[in-house]
């Protein structure tokens, strides 16, 4: 994005804003904490955020968190987590995703920005306020941002068959938030264009 500023002598010129771009690589679904905390810990990538799903009578709610201190499975062993209102409750049926910004290394602040990002698009736009669990960190970041989801089973295969309502196929593939006016542009699921 491109603002143009007028200076006194009615010439133009251009400022660039801040772009910040993050490909978030995420693996699942998982069922229980226990599951995902013994895949992660066989892994050498660093994993900073996390959603799950929380289906119980053909209802769910959802939850986008980050962890930067501490892994993502002690972050969801955490007592007072709001993954245990939901585990064990008789037909809940719990589908939980670990995410990885694989394009960068990832400093706390860019971590936070896809959590606000991911979380804004939920509660505002996705599923709602009343299904959302966590009520905080949906401000919008102050820098435009790009964000590109893929969805991974294991460690190989890329989920392209997604189930109806599950996060893979709500949360946007590609995401763009511009700042100014606080928009946000995405694309559900791309689709082959051709081969070159």
């Amino acid at each position: 994005m491109v603002a143009h500023n007028l200076i006194n002598n009615n010439q133009y010129f251009c400022i660039m804003k801040k772009r910040d771009t993050f490909l978030i690589k995420w693996y699942g679904p998982f069922s229980t904490v226990d599951d995902l905390k013994d895949w992660e810990e066989e892994r050498e990538e660093v994993f900073n955020l996390y959603a799950f799903q929380a289906k119980q009578n053909k209802k769910s709610k959802y939850y986008c968190g980050m962890a930067y201190k501490q892994t993502v499975g002690q972050r969801l062993k955490n007592t007072n987590h709001h993954i245990h209102n939901f585990e064990n409750k008789g037909k809940t049926v719990l589908q939980i995703w670990i995410g990885t910004i694989a394009n960068i290394k990832a400093k706390e602040t860019n971590v936070r920005i896809c959590e606000n990002i991911l979380t804004s698009v939920l509660a505002k736009i996705i599923v709602g306020e009343k299904d959302l669990e966590n009520k905080t960190n949906k401000i919008p970041p102050i820098n435009d941002a790009y964000i590109i989801n893929e969805w991974w089973k294991g460690d190989e295969e890329e989920i392209k068959k997604r189930s109806r309502g599950s996060l893979p196929a709500i949360i946007p593939e590609v995401m763009e938030y511009y700042s100014e006016p606080k928009s946000l542009y995405g694309i559900n699921k791309l689709k082959h264009m051709g081969d070159l």
